[in-house]
């Protein structure tokens, strides 16, 4: 193997680590089970995919039966992507 081979392939490793740490960091920030300001548990549940803001409030009733607080919605029609942030009565 030459010198220039093994430089290529460090280089490629170091750039896959580099974005391995981002993606760790920035799944970090986006946790469910975050605490809001008022000491509750506010969990976050995603119904992506074609369906519609109906199958997060069902989840979020099947975890709360006692009814819930509704908090962030978060939505992208092109990613097919919701998540809805809650926390029970």
């Amino acid at each position: 193997m030459s010198a220039l081979s093994i430089l290529m392939v460090y280089s490629k490793m170091k750039s896959m680590s580099l974005a391995l740490i981002t993606l760790l960091i920035l799944a970090g920030c986006s946790m469910p089970n975050t605490k809001k300001g008022d000491g509750r548990e506010w969990l976050e549940v995603s119904c992506s995919g074609f369906s519609d803001w109906t199958k997060c409030h069902e989840k979020a009733s099947r975890l709360c039966p006692n009814g819930y607080d509704m908090g962030n919605k978060e939505e992208s029609v092109i990613a097919q992507k919701r998540l809805m942030q809650f926390a029970c009565k």
